[in-house]
């Protein structure tokens, strides 16, 4: 009997029905079908359930969607704090060997050594100057010129006291200040290497407090 009302309701018609059957046995209309017995209604309320559960839709198995469109970039979050300097990493390899250093004692061809000079002496008629050349300058020993304060340059010397320069095989000594005191140089002093540097004497006029200062240049011929 279900089965043709399953066909011409078709499920869902079917399920409808059998709801307001029972709505109808439960309620008011229920009081016109007193007559059956409890055994009989409760009959009755078990083929409503049973055939409600057969003919009931059974569920689909869902199917994954295709994925949708990727979505705009974030905004970038806050910096992070600086994390804690990690260990100290173990040492590298030894690098190579660099080339040999300088180690020349004596002033190359055409090279130029310059420096400053200065004395001061009080209460002696005499005073030293001694100028030492950080490297030696072997023979030919250079010729020595004394530039004194407000001459002019030379071609041996074509430099100032301020920019002191001198011409190879040449030993340039300018003078900037001398106050009161005069250069009374001899060639060279006995016993002194020329080739490591040189000395020169100044007169002090009247045993006065004295004082001078310049610069040097000598360039290796």
């Amino acid at each position: 009997m279900f089965s043709r009302i399953h066909n011409k309701l078709g499920t869902a018609g079917l399920v409808v029905a059998l709801v307001a059957l029972v709505a109808a046995l439960s309620g008011a209309a229920f009081a016109a079908v007193d007559k059956l017995s409890p055994q009989e209604k409760k009959e009755v309320g078990k083929i409503v359930k049973k055939e409600i559960k057969k003919f009931a839709p059974k569920p689909v198995p869902a199917v994954a969607g295709p994925a949708g469109p990727k979505g705009d970039t974030g905004p970038a979050g806050p910096k992070g704090d600086t994390g804690a300097v990690g260990p100290e990493g173990p040492p590298g390899e030894e690098g190579p060997v660099g080339p040999p250093g300088p180690t020349e004692t004596k002033l190359p061809s055409g090279k130029t050594l310059k420096g400053l000079w200065d004395f001061q002496a009080e209460g002696s008629p005499l005073a030293l100057l001694t100028i030492s050349f950080p490297l030696r300058i072997v023979e030919p020993t250079p010729a020595w010129h004394w530039i004194g304060e407000g001459e002019s340059s030379t071609e041996e010397c074509p430099g100032s006291a301020e920019d002191p320069k001198a011409l190879p095989g040449h030993f340039c000594i300018y003078a900037q200040n001398l106050s009161p005191a005069s250069a009374s140089f001899p060639n060279e002093l006995a016993g002194f290497d020329a080739s490591a540097g040189w000395r020169g004497e100044f007169s002090i006029e009247e045993s006065k407090a004295a004082f001078g200062y310049g610069s040097w240049a000598v360039t290796a011929e």
